[in-house]
């Protein structure tokens, strides 16, 4: 994320049942990053999105889109599943 002409590597913090915790500066480095908490992320992309989306939505009860990374995260943050902090 850019703020103001500067890189900022924000630190997310989610719970699925389990907690996560990790940094990352796009979109791209969140995905990488979330890949890393799951064993089973070995499918592409979008497959993986579903299935933690999917993960998601059984412990919030809440719709969770996995349409791409950014809806993805606005929804985390809606349903109270992620909390996102300056690192």
């Amino acid at each position: 994320m850019i703020i103001n002409g500067k890189e900022n590597i924000m630190r997310y913090k989610i719970n699925l049942g389990f907690p996560i915790e990790f940094t990352a500066d796009n979109d791209a480095q969140f995905l990488s990053n979330l890949r890393k908490s799951f064993d089973q992320a070995k499918s592409a992309d979008d497959a993986f999105l579903r299935q933690v989306a999917l993960n998601a939505r059984e412990c919030t009860g809440q719709f969770i889109s996995f349409k791409d990374v950014s809806n993805f995260k606005c929804n985390l943050l809606d349903a109270g599943a992620m909390e996102v902090f300056n690192a």
